[in-house]
């Protein structure tokens, strides 16, 4: 018989990112998550808190985010929880590799206490893991292999600590055993009948640098305790041992009390009951926004401040790769003012001959013409709108490419004009979108563009010498914040005016092929 006051699991561990939709794109279409609820930070209610889990939605399957727009990214280091593990079926491993390598994303392979452990970043830099554990996959007749191979909820969290005693010292309070140990990791287990979700590890280096949150870390681990009177109990028994712990703060689907471990990590220890169907049915968990009460009087407003988890997708032309040595890049083809979704096709399949594209239209009509986004005079932008269509078509670009099995690390921008200019704007807010760009006639888009580390992209900047729309000392601008981001910007002058030529198609076609021979 389990004993009352021990730990029963991870309930749930909550982590911080900075797009909301490119969020869901990844845990929903490459993790095959389901979206158990879409809710508000109590705290901040213009802020989405997104909850993924299994079908039901049961504790130690519950993955959170807080998607703050725009947040810079954080450091994962010690007084963190740097890697998420979830549970994948034994077998498994080789299954998942190749799905995520077809989808960009780079993975080490690695065994642990025996078992084969996948590890690899989300799109803003989150540490996760699958680990072959949960025995053989229950395959039934008919099941794919997205059925068969799917995640079964948490495997483990590890935290990163300077020091082992007093963290171990309070996992012992809390019911953990250790029970195994690999140099300077060592594994805490929880006392769970499921097996799932069992296990904190920690991993102690004296020397590791101080973490700090941002997009891409994790905020914190909660465990699980499954009646509101073992939770008191918790609040009593921490409190007097030297705990600061708060009153419980009642959370709509669990209760929840918090208090910071001596490594520095943010525990909370939360109620399984009463769970996600209290106010949606199970079948239509996640499917509409659902409010805490207090916030409900606030709808419309929230509603409208929201962005959307899954934007309309813009009107586009994908062609498919149709060479065989073309390899797996997608080149992003972007017209510019007036243009439309056929435009640039034909300098696309100049420049890249044979490889995949996605041309979308500019959602953003000026006196009938199609742009990407707003501007309020000739060479003056509306900030505001180039920044949200930044973003909006980022989360298009990464639907789309993983919609057709492109993969994430390989999209490359061809921008003319406007084109360009939204492509730069992508590259500032949205680094992990592009890995090259080849900008005709670009412009700097945002007069103060966020600090950003470009490091390893490639861009090609080509002027016309005879260009009377674009002002020189504004291309000079873009290249400086380009280069000083860290980018390898190479410039190019054609003998041309505003418009694209052969000679840009040629020096661009020669500029990709070196990087794509």
């Amino acid at each position: 018989m389990t004993d009352k006051r021990t730990i029963r699991g991870i309930h749930h561990i909550t982590a911080i990112t900075s797009s909301a939709s490119a969020n869901v794109t990844f845990y929903e279409n490459i993790l095959g998550l389901r979206l158990v609820k879409q809710t508000v930070n109590f705290d901040d209610p213009f802020t989405y808190h997104l909850y993924y889990g299994d079908r039901e939605g049961n504790p130690g399957t519950i993955l959170t985010f807080f998607p703050w727009l725009g947040l810079p990214p954080g450091k994962s280091g010690a007084g963190m929880v740097t890697a998420i593990a979830f549970e994948i079926p034994t077998g498994s491993a080789g299954y998942w590799q190749e799905r995520l390598h077809r989808h960009g994303i780079e993975t080490n392979k690695t065994l642990r206490f025996g078992d084969e452990v996948i590890s690899f970043a989300d799109p803003h830099g989150l540490g996760l893991e699958l680990i072959a554990s949960g025995g053989p996959a229950l395959e039934r007749p008919g099941d794919t292999a997205e059925l068969a191979y799917r995640i079964r909820g948490f495997h483990s969290a590890t935290e990163l600590t300077k020091s082992l005693q007093p963290t171990q010292e309070l996992l012992v309070h809390l019911g953990m055993v250790l029970r195994d140990r690999d140099g300077s990791r060592f594994r805490f287990a929880m006392d769970n009948d499921e097996f799932r979700a069992r296990w904190y590890d920690l991993v102690v280096d004296p020397e590791a640098e101080k973490g700090q949150q941002g997009s891409g870390t994790v905020h914190h681990i909660a465990f699980r305790t499954p009646t509101d009177e073992e939770q008191k109990q918790w609040q009593r028994s921490l409190g007097e041992i030297g705990y600061q712990v708060t009153p419980v703060r009642d959370r709509k689907y669990f209760k929840s009390i918090y208090f910071h471990e001596p490594g520095g990590v943010l525990f909370e220890i939360a109620t399984d009951p009463p769970g996600f169907a209290v106010d949606e049915p199970l079948e239509d968990l996640g499917r509409s926004l659902q409010l805490p009460p207090q916030f409900e009087s606030w709808r419309a407003k929230i509603e409208a401040e929201l962005p959307p988890l899954r934007p309309p997708a813009f009107v586009h032309e994908f062609v498919g790769p149709r060479a065989s040595g073309s390899g797996e890049m997608t080149l992003v083809a972007l017209h510019g003012t007036g243009g439309d979704e056929q435009d640039l096709l034909p300098l696309a399949q100049v420049v890249a001959s044979g490889a995949a594209i996605i041309s979308p239209r500019g959602q953003v009509k000026e006196n009938g013409m199609n742009r990407f986004f707003r501007r309020l005079a000739a060479g003056v932008f509306d900030e505001k709108d180039v920044v949200r269509r930044a973003h909006e078509l980022a989360d298009f670009l990464l639907i789309t490419a993983a919609g057709h099995n492109r993969p994430l690390d390989k999209l490359v921008a061809l921008g003319y004009s406007n084109g360009a200019n939204i492509a730069a704007a992508v590259m500032f807010l949205r680094p992990e979108v592009f890995s090259e760009a080849i900008l005709l006639r670009p412009m700097l888009p945002l007069s103060q563009p966020p600090a950003v580390d470009l490091s390893g992209k490639k861009v090609l900047i080509l002027r016309g010498r005879m260009d009377k729309m674009i002002p020189a000392y504004s291309t000079d601008q873009l290249i400086k914040v380009l280069t000083d981001a860290g980018a390898q910007v190479e410039v190019r002058t054609i003998a041309a005016g505003h418009g694209p030529t052969s000679s840009d198609s040629e020096v661009a076609s020669q500029w990709l092929a070196d990087f794509h021979p």
